[in-house]
């Protein structure tokens, strides 16, 4: 069939039409492209993309400031070996990979790399230098090191040889002297406690520790937390009462027993002399409810969950005689927490308080 000309100008129309529609999204395109580049270089952390054959296709600022190279062709098309030599190649994972990276001098550094995924083809990799994250652990795993063996074994040596010296192994000794020497044992003990509390604090905060889960019962547990607490109740005299069930359970019985030792010591710091310090144990649906209840001056609102972090601490009496360094219920914490469990504080201002812990019937902690 011949062209009219009206059927020619339509179609040189249309032509047309399309051409700058063809153009229209060319220009948007390109200047999506400048944006999404100019987003990828003014992100703050370090950032390659890399395809799926392993090889470079771009990185931005921060990279190669933190690899040491000038220009992104320098390592476009390279593969990741280039700038990763422990790795042979990247996938998208959940959480941060930690190796070292090599930059363009030569030197290594420490870093966490964050891997995405961006499109089928494409794998998003943010570095983040941690060379001082990693100098500062070194320097508290050092620390911890000197802990443990300067201060924790000659504590331990001298507080054995004061008991030697009370026992009468040395010799008859005045009662003068017996009760000074039994002052200083109670602060050796104190001391090593303390030690002992900072390195376990330092254990579960790093999740460098497994769980013993073995069977054991409530009445157990409690009763050996009130045989270790006696003594201290008897001192600030503080009476300890029970209201337990003999319940089954799966638990690191230790551990738990840890857990009430360290509430048992906070309520007799707390509470006044002449006072009673209440333990319950009990079948709270699937799970073991543990309660220690004092009658000291309770736990304001806005404290009942900063209390449970590290090194924080209710404003304690002048007269307290034993006072810590506020790691005792972030241990009771993590302890919990690594049950499975549940940990928390009921209060009334001029009251007292309750603290209550869970732990499941069937442990499903890390043994």
């Amino acid at each position: 069939m011949p062209d009219y000309p009206g059927d020619t100008a339509q179609t040189l129309q249309t032509q047309d039409e399309l051409r700058a529609l063809v153009k229209k999204q060319s220009a948007a395109l390109a200047d999506q492209g400048e944006r999404i580049r100019k987003i990828l270089h003014s992100i703050p952390l370090g950032l390659i993309v890399i395809n799926r054959q392993q090889r470079i296709e771009t990185i931005n600022t921060v990279g190669r400031q933190l690899l040491a190279y000038n220009e992104p062709r320098e390592l476009k098309g390279q593969k990741i070996g280039l700038v990763f030599p422990e790795l042979e190649r990247l996938d998208y994972a959940p959480e941060p990979l930690r190796t070292m990276a090599l930059k363009k001098c030569g030197e290594r550094i420490p870093v966490e790399i964050y891997v995405n995924e961006w499109q089928d083809d494409l794998i998003f990799a943010h570095l983040q230098d941690v060379t001082e994250r990693y100098r500062l652990e070194r320097l508290r795993q050092d620390f911890l090191a000197m802990v443990s063996h300067d201060l924790r074994t000659p504590l331990s040596s001298m507080g054995l040889f004061l008991q030697m010296i009370v026992a009468g192994a040395f010799g008859e000794v005045s009662e003068k002297f017996r009760k000074n020497v039994n002052r200083a044992e109670s602060s050796i003990n104190l001391m090593v406690s303390l030690v002992n509390d900072l390195l376990d604090s330092e254990q579960i905060d790093s999740g460098d520790f497994q769980l013993d889960v073995q069977p054991t019962t409530t009445q157990r547990i409690v009763d050996k937390a009130l045989d270790s607490c006696q003594g201290t109740a008897i001192a600030s005299n503080v009476t300890l009462i029970k209201e337990i069930t003999n319940d089954a359970l799966v638990a690191d019985e230790d551990r738990v027993v840890r857990i009430i030792c360290n509430l048992i010591g906070n309520a007799i710091k707390f509470s006044p002399r002449g006072a009673t310090v209440l333990v319950t144990a009990g079948l709270h649906g699937t799970n073991v409810l543990f309660k220690v209840r004092d009658h000291g001056p309770g736990v304001p609102d806005h404290l009942r969950t900063a209390i449970f972090e590290r090194y924080k601490q209710l404003d304690q009496p002048k007269e307290t005689k034993r006072r810590g360094v506020g790691l005792g219920l972030s241990i009771c914490k993590g302890l919990v927490e690594k049950h499975k469990g549940k940990i928390w504080v009921e209060s009334t201002n001029g009251s007292g308080s309750e603290f209550c812990f869970t732990i499941p019937i069937e442990s499903n902690g890390n043994s």
